[in-house]
């Protein structure tokens, strides 16, 4: 027993030891950032669908009408009725205000619709052609933004050259210090960072048209620009 204790004693006095060197090494922390700006491929239809009725339920079907007409108009184009969802649907009571106080005067009920797709010069003017020729004006806008595949595409090839700028930094560090850097020590990325590193934009560009024929307009998505950063430690000797 006093042997095994020995052994045991001796091998976590080894370890430690080891631990206790390893940590005593120099080392070199260095940021390193990559970024890029990239055209969005995704489009998103936002169509506002709004009535206003002296009664609740006339306003309810007056905008569900109006729903029904223009998933028409997109199901001719080509989009499946569920692919377009139904979002924010509100119904209140609509008061004038008067010198004497609020009236009511009926009841506006609204809903929005909103289509996402891959994005298509040719698709987006074929909307607006058909939306122009509605009879009443049709409240809508397009947004553009990243799919989830491409985003993260372009993440981990930004992270990739993130790391390969933090080494080329260290290089150049200690190369200026008359040091060489030898084995990594760690990686520090996102929230495990104490400073923030991790930095993503997601700006969306917004178009609208009240009457137009659509073949016209010339929809130009605006870049967004994804950054990343990491912390690299490496030791030098």
């Amino acid at each position: 027993m006093k042997k095994l204790l020995l052994v045991l004693a001796l091998v976590s006095g080894t370890v430690f030891g080891q631990t206790e060197q390893q940590n005593s090494k120099p080392t070199v922390t260095v940021n390193g950032t990559a970024k890029v700006s990239i055209i969005p491929d995704m489009t998103e239809l936002n169509i506002h669908v709004s009535s206003l009725k002296m009664n609740m339920a006339d306003a309810t079907k007056a905008i569900g009408d109006q729903t029904q007409k223009y998933l028409k108009i997109l199901k001719d184009l080509g989009f499946k009725e569920t692919d377009v969802k139904t979002t924010n649907f509100s119904a209140s009571k609509n008061r004038i205000y008067r010198q004497n106080g609020p009236i009511d005067s009926g009841y506006v009920v609204s809903q929005n619709l909103t289509l996402k797709f891959a994005y298509d010069q040719a698709t987006l003017q074929k909307i607006v052609a058909r939306f122009s020729e509605v009879k009443d004006p049709v409240d809508f806008s397009i947004g553009f933004y990243l799919s989830d595949s491409l985003r993260e595409n372009t993440e981990a090839d930004l992270q990739g050259k993130a790391v390969a700028d933090a080494r080329k930094k260290a290089t150049n560090l200690s190369t200026a210090a008359g040091v060489k850097v030898t084995t990594l020590k760690a990686i520090i990325f996102g929230s495990e960072s104490p400073s923030s590193v991790y930095y993503k934009s997601d700006m969306r560009m917004y178009a609208s048209a009240e009457s137009s024929d659509g073949a016209n307009l010339s929809f130009s998505p605006q870049a967004v620009e994804l950054q990343e950063a990491v912390t690299v430690v490496w030791y030098i000797e």
